[in-house]
């Protein structure tokens, strides 16, 4: 799948990931990293949410 295609298909996921990118890649340090950490939790808490919600859905 083309990075494009992926954008248009996801776009919070995409999103997400650059930002993470972004991240690690451009600003390495403390600040920034319990930055992605409580993004990352953030993130993992708001896919449990929409999990929860698919499965009552069915």
């Amino acid at each position: 799948m083309a990075d494009e295609d992926y954008k248009k298909l996801h776009p919070i996921l995409s999103s997400v990931t650059q930002t993470y990118v972004d991240l690690y890649t451009n600003k390495p340090n403390e600040k920034n990293r319990e930055q992605l950490i409580k993004l990352e939790q953030l993130l993992h808490e708001k896919l449990e949410k929409l999990k929860q919600a698919r499965e009552a859905g069915e």
